[in-house]
């Protein structure tokens, strides 16, 4: 025997007690698999097919590696995707995620259990995830050339990424889904963008991206929703909880289900938010309560606002730290949504509860934030609503020293500006229709082209978008 081949097989002995070695201590310390968590969820009596969104994921499928589908709590992404997968054709393998997965060696295992139950040829060398690095490399080498095989491809289903942080397991995901090419499809469902590098699939063309604009309820896919339900809501109040709920799924489910036990439909509809409603648990044990309590004093104290940017945050809180709070709440999906030039919203529903929460825990400091937005708005030259911030604190006086130390020429200013009408003239006309959901914000202002006149140049806007409530961005929920 040459010395080459005797180091070749020297080299494949080694490598074979170590396998065998990393085989008897992850067999030792393996975990059970529960079967609720890899068995695709059934599609209950009362969804509502929609084929809009199942052929966006099948698209998503047949296209691209990787489908990305996020929103909000209560959007919709598990039961979109349950529906789709209920009628895909090929093999589909699904891993409901929770926190305990966030480790290397229980993601695995399951996976290789979804596959397995998808029928998909897996080797039973892969039956159990290796602990060591050595073996745990190896297994992920193993387990990208068995799907990298599969012709078809089997879609692997990962629902609730989110809850996914450990970067081992966020690197293995990465690794096999970069080499097994063909062979496999990823299918995500996350509140948030998964920590996957979604720039690179981007530019390259094989990301597909169903946002929550994509899963809202349309009006008449919320019609069959409440009609599944024996709602007998008039056209009229249907239109009506569709634009309150800005065709948030779990809110209309909510909704339909507390119509059938209220007396009078159309005052549910008015009252939709109140304190014992299902509406609120969902929002505060959801949203709310799962954020930490520096993120839920700035959303309590700025839900006064009905549309806020970084410095407004800064100074009804007292916390530097509110402009990255707000990122990240944007971020992960958190009910807050960018309206463009640094501004935001909150969905509606979710602006209410947190201002019922504001007077109910603390109503002594309701008066106080108004006036503090109020005088944060007339620094900065908004006196319509550094107005009407004074009025909801009660303080008239307040109010009126705001009007009349108002300079001569700012309000000559405004005036202009405003066309002396309560709508500027320059600003978009208010939809009357729903916006599809939270994530299709109000489009940013677009000055239309000025009629020649002397007074053409001073029809720009303000600096600082959104311009005063009077004139500002369509809203599509009244204010409290």
């Amino acid at each position: 025997m040459t010395k080459r081949s005797g180091e070749v097989s020297m080299a494949s002995h080694g490598a074979n007690r170590a396998s065998a070695r990393g085989r008897r201590s992850a067999a030792s310390g393996s975990e059970p698999i529960l079967a609720a968590k890899i068995t695709k969820p059934d599609v209950p009596h009362w969804a509502v097919r929609r084929p809009r969104v199942t052929e966006l994921i099948g698209e998503g499928t047949s296209r691209c590696p990787l489908t990305v589908v996020t929103g909000p709590p209560g959007a919709g992404k598990t039961m979109a995707l349950a529906l789709w997968a209920s009628a895909a054709p090929g093999t589909v393998a699904w891993v409901g995620l929770d926190y305990f997965d966030n480790q290397p060696g229980v993601f695995w295992s399951y996976v290789a259990a979804a596959l397995r139950r998808a029928d998909v040829a897996i080797p039973k060398a892969l039956h159990v995830v290796p602990h060591n690095r050595f073996d745990y490399e190896g297994f992920l080498l193993h387990l990208t050339a068995a799907l990298a095989a599969q012709d078809p491809p089997v879609t692997l289903v990962l629902d609730d990424l989110h809850v996914l942080t450990e970067p081992g397991v966020l690197k293995g995901l990465e690794f096999v889904l970069r080499n097994a090419g063909s062979g496999l499809r990823l299918v995500v469902a996350s509140r948030m963008d998964p920590l996957l590098p979604l720039h690179r699939y981007r530019l390259a063309g094989q990301l597909t991206e169903i946002r929550a604009g994509d899963l809202a309820f349309s009006g008449a896919e919320a019609d069959l929703l409440l009609a599944q339900h024996g709602s007998t809501l008039t056209a009229d109040l249907a239109r009506s909880l569709t634009r309150r709920t800005e065709g948030w799924a779990a809110g209309l489910r909510l909704a339909a289900i507390s119509l059938g036990s209220h007396p009078d439909p159309g005052q549910f509809v008015k009252e939709l938010i109140a304190e014992d409603s299902a509406l609120i648990g969902y929002l505060v044990e959801e949203v709310l309560n799962v954020q930490p309590p520096d993120v839920r004093e700035v959303l309590l104290s700025t839900s006064i606002l009905e549309h806020l940017n970084a410095d407004a945050a800064v100074e009804l809180t007292g916390d530097d730290q509110a402009a990255g709070i707000l990122a990240t709440l944007v971020r992960t999906n958190a009910f807050v949504q960018p309206i463009g030039s640094g501004w935001y919203r909150y969905h509606g529903l979710f602006a209410e509860m947190l201002r019922l929460k504001l007077r109910r825990q603390h109503p002594g400091r309701v008066a106080a934030l108004h006036r503090r937005a109020a005088r944060w708005y007339e620094r900065n030259g908004m006196l319509t609503d550094a107005v009407r911030h004074a009025a909801r604190a009660g303080d008239w006086q307040l109010a009126a020293g705001m009007v009349i130390a108002w300079p001569r020429s700012s309000r000559a200013c405004f005036r202009a500006r405003a066309g002396r009408s309560p709508r500027r003239s320059w600003l978009p006309r208010p939809s009357r229709s729903p916006p599809a959901s939270m994530n299709h914000a109000p489009p940013p202002w677009t000055p239309p082209t000025p009629r020649w006149s002397k007074f053409a140049p001073m029809r720009r806007p303000p600096p600082g978008w959104p311009p005063r409530s009077s004139g500002s961005p369509p809203r599509w929920e009244p204010g409290i």
